[in-house]
């Protein structure tokens, strides 16, 4: 899903935890070349033309799938100060705005859209968020599709650990390898999407990630808000080589005819593990 499709990337499997990482990244600073038109997830509704009502709908359904997944947390707060790592179109942080009383603050080393009247109670800032100093600490750091960019998880680790209050809660979702799609996809499963993807968590990697004397692993979902169905269509789409720059809108139909074909097999998805994971840490 960029310009040159030409670079072959491949990832190597550690023999300790059983993640996978890529060995041939893209210079950091060259990043944002990858950002361009054709990725999808930055182009939005628009992308869709005549049926864009139709995916913003969609849009809005994952983010309050994602705000009641935080539900149960933030319940327990009066005022809340929330954090979202890798913001993009800061959608999620508005509709959680919208539901609790809250300080939203969305990081992004590109911004997506944020000029938008809709997004003007929302503070944002498009940098090295590792860098920047929030000057707060925060109840809830959120991270939907994230850690899989991240170039240095030990740090990022320990940034998010520093920026949450004692007790606070980090909420990660990312791909999850170890899946029925990754072994049926192959090359063309988009949790690879190199060179964006570098790190494939595994199930045990976890404990590692997250070290016992720092934090307190309170779940781990082998599913996501994000339906492992959308990485399986990305694929699929990928297999076909298609324009991602192009008008999304003539695929439209198609997708939801898939959608309804299997439409049975992903409602497996919270016994069988399909593509996506969820964890959820607290800070001790």
């Amino acid at each position: 899903m960029h310009d040159d499709d030409s670079e072959e990337y491949q990832f190597n499997i550690c023999q300790n935890c059983q993640s996978v990482f890529l060995i041939n990244p893209v210079e950091e600073k060259h990043l944002s070349t990858f950002y361009s038109d054709a990725y999808l997830p930055y182009r939005g509704s628009s992308a869709w033309g005549k049926f864009a009502d139709f995916v913003e709908r969609d849009e809005v359904n994952l983010n309050k799938k994602r705000a009641k997944l935080l539900a149960t947390y933030a319940n327990r707060m009066d005022e809340i100060h929330i954090l979202d790592i890798g913001c993009g179109k800061p959608d999620f942080l508005k509709t959680f705005s919208q539901l609790h009383q809250s300080k939203a603050v969305g990081v992004d080393f590109v911004s997506a859209n944020w000029h938008l009247d809709k997004y003007k109670e929302l503070e944002l800032h498009e940098c090295d968020w590792k860098n920047f100093d929030f000057k707060i600490q925060f109840d809830l750091i959120t991270a939907w599709h994230y850690l899989e960019h991240d170039y240095d998880i030990p740090t990022t680790i320990e940034k998010i650990h520093a920026s949450l209050k004692p007790g606070g809660y980090f909420i990660a979702e990312v791909p999850m390898y170890e899946s029925l799609l990754q072994k049926l996809q192959k090359q063309n499963w988009q949790g690879w999407h190199s060179p964006r993807h570098l790190s494939m968590f595994s199930k045990t990697s976890w404990a590692l990630v997250f070290p016992p004397e720092k934090w307190e692993i309170e779940k781990h979902r082998t599913y996501g808000t994000l339906s492992a169905f959308t990485l399986w269509w990305l694929g699929y789409r990928e297999g076909k080589n298609t324009n991602w720059k192009g008008d999304m809108s003539q695929y439209f139909w198609g997708l939801v005819l898939w959608k309804v074909l299997l439409s049975p097999i992903f409602l497996l998805e919270k016994i069988i593990p399909m593509g996506v994971q969820t964890i959820i840490v607290r800070k001790k």
